[in-house]
C-alpha cells in the first residue's frame, strides 16, 4: 500500500493542479468589490470575470480530455497548467476590466485541458486497490481548495490587494509543472494508434462549445435585473440545437469525441447524475454562505473568508473517506447517504441563527454533500474502462461545472425576489434547496439502492 509521501512524489503536481482550479474559481467573489474599485468599473461588470472563466472551464473539459487521450495525458496536463499560470500573472497585471475578462478566458480554457485529464492520468497510473485511496486523497485536497477560496479572497483582497488572488498562482502553477515533468509517466490511449489531431471531431466540439456557452450565456442574463429577452431567449435557442445536433452527430460520427460506451453506460450515468446533484447543493450553500455572512450579518470580507476554515476542513476531510469507502461500500447508496445527510444540513442552516452552530453546520454541509461528489470522481473512474477514463471524467466535470452554476444563478433569483440579502430570503433559499437536494435524493435512492450490490471499484 502506498505511504502518503510516496502518493505525493508521484501524484503532488495533480494535487497542485486541482487546488489552483477549485482555488480561483471560488476566491474571485469577495475580492470583486475591490476589483471594481480599483479598475473603476462595477462589481456586476466584473461577474463576467467569473462567468467568463466558467464558461472557458466548461468548454475546454470534454474537447481537453480527448485531445489528451490523443497526444499525451502528461503533456496536456502540463501545457494546461502552464496556460492557467501565465493567465493568472496577467489577469493580476490587468489595467482594465476588459483585459481581466480576456485573460480569464484563457486562464479558464487552460484549466479546463488538465482538469479532467488530472483524474485520468491518476486512473491509469494505478491499480484497482491503490486508485481509491489516490483519488481519495486528491479529492480533498481539491476540496481544501473550493472552500479555501472565500479564505484566500477576502484576506487578499482586505490586505494586500486583489491581484495577489491570481498571483498566488502562478508559483504554485510553476511548481506543479516543474514537479510534473519530472515525476509524472506520459500516457496515451492505445487505441488511437494511427490517429492523428486532425482526426478529432472538431465539429463535436464546436457544438459542444455552443452548447456550454449559451447555457450559461442565458443563465448569467437571467440572474440579473433587469436582464434582455433576447440575451436570455437566444442563448438558450442556441445551447438547445447545439444539444440536439451533437447527439445526432454523435451517433453517426465515425471517431466521436465521447465514445458510445458511455452513453450506454448505466451506472456511469447514475453517478454523474449523483455527484452533479450534491456538487450544486455545495456551490450554492458556499455562495450563499458568501452572501450571509458579509451582506446579512456584515462581516468584514476578511473575517467572512477566515470563518469559510469548517467548510474547507469538511471537504477536506471528505475526500479521503471517500477514498477509503469505495472499496467496502456501493457508490450510490454512499452517494444517497450524502444526498439526504446533505439535504438536512441546509434544512437546519435555514433556521439556524448562532454564528458557532452556524458554521459547524456548513462544515457538516459541506462534508456530507463533498462526500457526494468527491466520489463520483473516484467511482466514475471503477466504472469505465481505463480507455474511456479522460472521457468519462470530462462529461462528468462539464455536466457538475455548468450545473454548479445553474445552481449559483437560481439561488442568486431567489434572493432577489424574496427581497435581497435579509435573512428571511436566506433562510427561505435554503430550505429551496434543502427540498430539492433531499427529493433528487430520496428519486436517486430509490432508482439506485437495489441495483448498487458491490462497491463500485470491485466491479
Amino acid at each position: 500500500m502506498s505511504t502518503t509521501a510516496d502518493i505525493l512524489r508521484r501524484f503532488g503536481a495533480i494535487a497542485i493542479a486541482l487546488i489552483c482550479v477549485q482555488l480561483d474559481y471560488f476566491a474571485l467573489a469577495l475580492a470583486l468589490p475591490a476589483m471594481a474599485e480599483d479598475l473603476r468599473s462595477t462589481p456586476e461588470n466584473l461577474q463576467w470575470s467569473v462567468s467568463a472563466y466558467m464558461i472557458a472551464l466548461g468548454i475546454a473539459m470534454i474537447p481537453g480530455s480527448r485531445l489528451a487521450d490523443l497526444v499525451g495525458r502528461k503533456k496536456v496536463v502540463l501545457i494546461g497548467l502552464s496556460i492557467f499560470g501565465i493567465a493568472s500573472l496577467l489577469c493580476g497585471l490587468a489595467p482594465s476590466a476588459g483585459f481581466v475578462i480576456a485573460a480569464r478566458i484563457v486562464q479558464g480554457l487552460g484549466a479546463g485541458m488538465y482538469f479532467p485529464v488530472s483524474f485520468a492520468l491518476v486512473s491509469n497510473a494505478t491499480d484497482d486497490e491503490e486508485r481509491p485511496r489516490v483519488l481519495g486523497f486528491l479529492s480533498g485536497v481539491a476540496g481544501i481548495g473550493t472552500a479555501a477560496g472565500p479564505i484566500i479572497g477576502g484576506l487578499f483582497a482586505s490586505t494586500i490587494g486583489w491581484r495577489w488572488v491570481f498571483f498566488v498562482n502562478v508559483p504554485i502553477a510553476a511548481l506543479g509543472v516543474v514537479w510534473g515533468w519530472y515525476h509524472m509517466r506520459e500516457q496515451r490511449d492505445p487505441a488511437l494508434v494511427g490517429k492523428r489531431i486532425r482526426d478529432l471531431d472538431f465539429g463535436g466540439i464546436t457544438l459542444i462549445a455552443l452548447l456550454v456557452a449559451g447555457l450559461s450565456l442565458a443563465l448569467d442574463d437571467l440572474s440579473t435585473s433587469p436582464g434582455s429577452f433576447w440575451l436570455t431567449v437566444f442563448p438558450a435557442v442556441v445551447a438547445g440545437v447545439s444539444l440536439v445536433g451533437f447527439v445526432v452527430r454523435e451517433g453517426r460520427c465515425r471517431w466521436p469525441i465521447l465514445p458510445r460506451e458511455l452513453w450506454r453506460n448505466q451506472r456511469f450515468t447514475a453517478l454523474v447524475i449523483a455527484a452533479t446533484i450534491a456538487n450544486a447543493g455545495l456551490c450554492v450553500m458556499i455562495f450563499v454562505a458568501t452572501l450571509y455572512l458579509q451582506q446579512t450579518r456584515g462581516l468584514s470580507g476578511l473575517t467572512a473568508g477566515l470563518l469559510f476554515i469548517p467548510a474547507a476542513v469538511g471537504l477536506s476531510v471528505g475526500g479521503p473517506v471517500s477514498g477509503r469507502l469505495a472499496p467496502r461500500f456501493p457508490g450510490q447508496r454512499v452517494m444517497t447517504v450524502g444526498m439526504l445527510a446533505g439535504a438536512a444540513c441546509l434544512a437546519t442552516l435555514a433556521v439556524t441563527q448562532n454564528l458557532v452552530a452556524y458554521l459547524i453546520l456548513m462544515g457538516l454541509a459541506s462534508f456530507f454533500l463533498g462526500l457526494g461528489f468527491q466520489f463520483g470522481n473516484i467511482a466514475v473512474q471503477s466504472v469505465v474502462p481505463p480507455a474511456q477514463a479522460g472521457a468519462a471524467a470530462g462529461v462528468l466535470l462539464t455536466v457538475m461545472v455548468t450545473t454548479g452554476g445553474i445552481g449559483v444563478v437560481a439561488a442568486a433569483a431567489s434572493i432577489e425576489a424574496l427581497g435581497g440579502t435579509t435573512q428571511a430570503a436566506m433562510s427561505a433559499t435554503y430550505l429551496e434547496w434543502a427540498v430539492l437536494v433531499g427529493v433528487l435524493g430520496v428519486v436517486f435512492g430509490l432508482w439506485q439502492w437495489r441495483r448498487a450490490d458491490q462497491p463500485v471499484v470491485a466491479s
